[in-house]
């Protein structure tokens, strides 16, 4: 899975597009506990949802 797909399943599972990386983060984790993604592709949706969020926040 990657991260366009991610966030798919995330808007099909909630009706509704999110921009808030913790939310991303919960599914993530649900589906590695529910064995729907390996470690290596759980490790690799964090990084990308870590790098969405910095890209999100302004800095000063």
């Amino acid at each position: 899975m990657n991260f366009s797909e991610l966030l798919k399943k995330y808007e099909n599972q909630k009706q509704y597009r999110t921009s808030d990386g913790l939310e991303l983060l919960t599914l993530t984790k649900k589906l590695y506990i529910s064995n729907e993604i390996s470690l290596q592709n759980y490790k690799e949706l964090v990084r990308q949802i870590d790098l969405s969020c910095d890209r999100a926040v302004p800095t000063l």
